[in-house]
């Protein structure tokens, strides 16, 4: 099977689902912010102790599942592909278990401690976009829970930075 398919040569794309849109779409800047935020945990995993190296893969595999629910602008696959709330709530016990281990925040905190903390605010302020792009969209049910679990994220990522 070829990579390429042309379909897409004249400017437009398929939703899931079947709907073309414009390469421009904001549904589509919201889904490419998801895949570089992808990438750039990925990037993250590879100077990450072992220990933190799993949950970023589960991280991962969420954005998938995720990129995929906001690829669609239809109400039958918003409920096909669904969004499992627990996900969010392991995410806030993470910061929760992190935090309880540092000192509380007492001033501005610039990124760059050490190469761990600045690729944690990278992937922090990617997700930060993200949250802004999810609101250029109306989203369907499953596709607001997702936004709750993209906010929980960026939380994630600052407290993980304050860890190193």
């Amino acid at each position: 099977m070829k990579v390429y398919t042309k379909t897409g040569d004249k400017g437009t794309t398929s939703l899931v689902g079947g709907n073309r849109v414009s390469k421009s779409d904001a549904r589509l800047e919201l889904y490419g912010t998801l895949d570089e935020l992808d990438s750039f945990i990925g990037l993250l995993k590879t100077e990450i102790p072992s220990e933190e190296k799993e949950f970023l893969h589960n991280i991962q595999e969420n954005l998938i599942s995720i990129n995929a629910l906001f690829a669609t602008d239809s109400i039958e696959w918003d409920k096909k592909i669904g969004f499992n709330t627990n996900l969010t709530s392991i995410l806030e016990n993470k910061i929760d278990e992190i935090q309880e281990n540092l000192e509380p925040l007492t001033c501005f905190l610039i990124p760059g401690s050490c190469k761990i903390n600045a690729l944690c605010n990278v992937v922090r302020t990617i997700c930060r976009r993200a949250e802004r792009q999810v609101y250029h969209i109306d989203l369907l049910p499953n596709q607001k829970l997702a936004a709750i679990y993209i906010n929980r994220l960026s939380d994630f990522f600052f407290v993980l930075g304050r860890k190193f």
